[in-house]
């Protein structure tokens, strides 16, 4: 929400996204570029529904049943949550230096962003504690791929595109938090018997 404010209501941080952004697409024409569609396109429902149903078989495959229902709670939670923050917080947000290339009003958050930003995190929970790290790097990679393409496209601001992950990440602790509450043992209540209770014959 901070950032919300701030990118709607300050007229610097507005010129500063609206420069990134014009950088972002002046790089249409590349070779970077060219991949740039399909790149975004990763982020998509049906693409994000294959990768959490595969992210689902490797906890169910585990027999982690608690880590697929987290997967599915970051992905399903934050996504939801950003569509619904997208009508609640539409703006029109008009740069002349942006030309023709104008962002719609209904973008903060990035829907894209959150998407890679969900199933990356879906992923961390899932996956074995060996090869975390390698699934981490691969995560941070889709979601600067993804993001990255969709300003090439003139789809999102910046700071919709870092808006986005700020979602992801927000349901990615709070699901953490609630994975490790359900993990934790309960304590044993049982009250240690005193010496002095103990007769000796």
């Amino acid at each position: 929400m901070a950032l919300a404010l701030v990118a709607y209501g300050v007229d610097a941080v507005q010129r500063l996204d609206a420069t990134l952004l014009a950088k972002f697409i002046a790089h249409q024409g590349s070779q970077a570029g060219s991949f740039a569609d399909a790149i975004a396109h990763l982020a998509d429902p049906f693409p994000l529904l294959l990768m959490l149903a595969l992210a689902c078989g490797i906890a169910l495959r585990r027999r982690r049943p608690l880590d697929a229902a987290a997967a599915v709670a970051v992905v399903a939670g934050a996504n939801l949550t950003t569509q619904i923050l997208k009508v609640l917080l539409a703006h029109p947000r008009v740069q002349p230096v942006l030309g023709g290339d104008q962002i719609a009003s209904v973008a903060f958050p990035s829907g894209h962003a959150t998407a890679a930003t969900s199933i990356a995190i879906a992923f961390a929970f899932v996956v074995p504690y060996s090869v975390r790290p390698v699934v981490a790097v691969l995560g941070v990679t889709l979601v600067a791929a993804v993001g990255c393409s969709i300003m090439m496209l003139a789809w999102h601001f910046p700071s919709d595109v870092l808006g986005g992950i700020l979602v992801a990440s927000g349901w990615g602790f709070a699901v953490l938090a609630v994975l490790r509450f359900a993990e934790t043992p309960a304590p044993d209540h049982a009250q240690p018997v005193s010496r002095a209770a103990i007769s000796v014959k």
